[in-house]
C-alpha cells in the first residue's frame, strides 16, 4: 500500500511537470508508473523484467536447445540402442502435430492473438510439453509396450512447443532493428543448453530435458509483462502477399531437402552416433555464429542476413548428392546439411521479424504459417528418408527421391524464389520515383519562401538537418547519404545512378533506414524528417524568445 501510495505521488508529480511542460513532449515512464493498477504478481513481473531485461531471450534459447536435444540425442532413449530409429519416430509425431497446431494458430490468428502472451497461455504451454517430456521418456525402452504413451507424449511436446513458438516470434518481432544479433546470441546461449544437458549424468540430463519448456514458458511470462502494444489492430493487419507465398513454398522443399538424408541416417545409426553426429553439428554451427558475430562486430554495419538463404540452399543440394552418391560419407553429408538448416533456421527466423515489421502483417499470423511449412517440410523429408533407409544407389525408389527433390530445390531456389524476390517480400517499396510521396525538403522550402535565405542554404540547413537525424539514429555514412535523397523523393532506381551503387544495395540500405527510424513506407519517412526539421526549427525560436 505505502508502495503504491508513492508511485502515485510520483506520477501525479510527472504529470504535473508534463502539463507544465512547453512543447507538451512525452515524459519517458519510469516503473512506478508502469505498476500503477496492476495485480502484484503483474507488479512483480515487471520489476523482474525491469532487473533482468534479458531473461525472456534465455526462454527463446531454451526453446531451441529443446528441439536439439530431442530430436538429435540419445537422452531419453537410454535402454532402446539397437538403431535411433525410435528418435524418427518422435520427431515424426511431434513435428506432424506442432505443425497441425500451428495451422490452426495461423487460421485463428485474431483470436490466437489476444492470449499468445498471456501468462495462463504460456504456463500451459510449457506444462504440456513438459508433460509430454515425461511421458516419452517413461516409455523408454518398453517402447513396443508403451506405444500409446509414447505417441501421445510426442504429440504434446509438438502441441506445447507450438505455442511456445508463437511468443518466441512475438518476442522476435518487437526487435527488428537488431533482430540478427538477438537471434545469433540466442542461438549460441541455445549450443550451450545443449551441451549442457548432453553432458550431465543421469538422472540430471532427463531433468534438465524435461524442464527446459517450462524454463522457456517461465522466461517468456516475464517478458510479457511490459510488451510493447502494436500500433495497428489486429483485424487492420494487412495479409501475407504473394511473394511470401513463394517465400514458404522454398522453405517447404528445402526443409525436406535437408531432412531426407537425416531421416535416412536416423533409421540406421544408434542413438549414441546420432548424438555424437549432433553435438558434431552444433559445435560447427556455433563456429559459424561466432564467425558471424565477428563480421558483423568488425564491419560494423548490418549484414544483408537473408541473402544468406542462397548459399545454405546451395549446401543443402550439395549435401544431398553427398548423401546418395558417397554412402560412405553419409555422416559427413548428414552433420554438412545440419549446419547448413541450422543456419537456414536463423535465416527464416529474421526474414519473419522483418516481414511483420514492414509489412505490418500479424506476427501470430506470419510466424504461425512460417514454422508450420517448416515443420511439415522437414516432417515430409524424415519420413521419406526413413522409408528409404537401408536402400542403396541402384534402388528406384531412393534415386527418385533424390533427384525428385533436388529438382524441386534447384527449381524454388533460382526459379520461384529468385534473388529480386527476396528484395520484393523485405522492402515492399517501388523501385522508380513515387510522385504520390510528398517530399520532406520541397515542403520544408515551401514554408520558408518569405524568409531572407536563399533556396540553396535552406537546401544545404535541411540536408545537415537529415545527417543530424542519421546520426541520432545511428545510420551509416552511406544509409545518411540515401536517407537525404528518400526524403527528397528519389526512386531506388534514381538513387543508385546517383550515388553510383547497384539497385541491391539501394534497397539493403533502405531497409536498414526503416529498421532504425521506426517507419514502413517513403512517405512515413518524409514525415519523420519533416517532423523532426520542424521540432529542431521550434526549439531554435523558443532559445531565441
Amino acid at each position: 500500500m505505502m508502495r503504491r501510495r508513492r508511485c502515485a505521488r510520483i506520477a501525479a508529480n510527472r504529470g504535473a511537470s508534463a502539463a507544465a511542460h512547453d512543447g507538451g513532449g512525452q515524459v519517458s515512464e519510469t516503473r512506478c508508473e508502469r505498476e500503477l493498477g496492476k495485480k502484484p504478481w503483474t507488479q512483480m513481473l515487471l520489476r523482474l523484467d525491469d532487473d533482468m531485461p534479458l531473461l525472456k531471450y534465455f526462454g527463446f534459447a531454451c526453446w531451441v536447445a529443446w528441439f536439439s536435444v530431442a530430436y538429435s540425442s540419445s537422452v531419453w532413449v537410454e535402454g532402446a540402442e539397437e538403431t535411433a530409429s525410435v528418435v524418427s519416430d518422435m520427431f515424426l509425431y511431434s513435428t506432424l502435430s506442432h505443425a497441425t497446431a500451428l495451422l490452426a494458430c495461423a487460421c485463428f490468428s485474431q483470436a490466437v492473438s489476444k492470449v499468445a502472451d498471456r501468462p495462463w497461455f504460456l504456463a500451459s504451454a510449457g506444462a504440456l510439453a513438459a508433460l509430454g517430456c515425461v511421458c516419452v521418456v517413461q516409455a523408454g525402452s518398453l517402447l513396443v509396450s508403451s506405444t500409446a504413451l509414447f505417441v501421445a507424449g510426442s504429440c504434446l511436446t509438438g502441441i506445447g512447443t507450438a505455442a511456445l513458438s508463437i511468443n518466441a516470434g512475438l518476442l522476435l518481432c518487437a526487435f527488428t532493428a537488431a533482430a540478427v544479433r538477438v537471434i545469433l546470441y540466442c542461438e549460441l546461449l541455445a549450443a550451450l543448453l545443449q551441451f549442457m544437458v548432453l553432458g550431465l549424468p543421469d538422472p540430471f540430463d532427463l531433468a534438465l530435458f524435461v524442464a527446459l519448456p517450462l524454463l522457456s514458458a517461465a522466461c517468456f511470462v516475464v517478458g510479457s509483462a511490459q510488451r510493447a502494444k502494436p500500433v495497428v489492430q489486429e483485424s487492420q493487419r494487412l495479409k501475407p502477399s504473394k511473394a511470401f507465398g513463394l517465400f514458404l513454398l522454398v522453405v517447404c522443399v528445402l526443409s525436406a531437402a535437408a531432412n531426407f538424408g537425416k531421416g535416412m541416417h536416423r533409421a540406421v545409426v544408434s542413438p549414441g552416433q546420432l548424438a555424437e553426429d549432433g553435438s558434431i553439428t552444433t559445435l560447427l554451427t556455433v563456429v559459424c555464429l561466432v564467425a558471424l558475430l565477428l563480421f558483423i562486430s568488425l564491419r560494423r554495419r548490418e549484414l544483408n542476413f537473408e541473402h544468406l538463404l542462397y548459399p545454405m540452399a546451395l549446401v543443402t543440394i550439395l549435401s544431398l548428392s553427398v548423401t546418395f552418391f558417397f554412402p560412405g560419407s553419409a555422416v559427413v553429408g548428414v552433420v554438412l546439411v545440419g549446419v547448413a538448416f541450422q543456419l537456414f533456421d536463423v535465416v527464416t527466423w529474421y526474414m519473419f521479424s522483418y516481414i511483420v515489421y514492414q509489412s505490418k502483417a500479424s506476427a501470430v499470423q506470419v510466424v504461425a504459417l512460417g514454422r508450420a511449412i517448416i515443420a511439415l517440410g522437414v516432417t515430409m523429408g524424415d519420413a521419406l528418408g526413413a522409408r528409404c533407409a537401408g536402400m542403396g544407389i541402384e534402388d528406384a525408389p531412393l534415386a527418385t527421391a533424390v533427384f525428385v527433390l533436388l529438382f524441386a530445390a534447384v527449381i524454388a531456389v533460382f526459379f520461384v524464389f529468385p534473388e529480386r524476390q527476396v528484395d520484393k517480400l523485405l522492402l515492399p517499396i517501388p523501385d522508380e520515383d513515387d510522385e504520390g510521396v510528398a517530399s520532406a525538403d520541397a515542403s520544408e522550402v515551401s514554408a520558408v519562401e518569405g524568409e531572407d535565405a536563399t533556396a540553396a542554404e535552406h537546401r544545404g540547413r535541411w540536408k545537415q538537418l537529415c545527417m543530424q537525424l542519421g546520426d541520432e539514429r545511428q545510420l551509416t555514412e552511406r544509409e545518411k547519404e540515401v536517407l537525404v535523397m528518400l526524403a527528397r523523393g528519389y526512386g531506388s532506381q534514381s538513387i543508385s545512378d546517383a550515388l553510383t551503387i547497384s539497385l541491391y544495395t539501394t534497397r539493403a540500405h533502405t531497409r536498414n533506414i526503416y529498421a532504425k527510424l521506426d517507419v514502413h513506407s517513403r512517405q512515413e519517412l518524409a514525415d519523420c524528417v519533416r517532423a523532426y526539421v520542424e521540432a529542431f526549427d521550434r526549439d531554435v525560436a523558443s532559445g531565441r524568445a
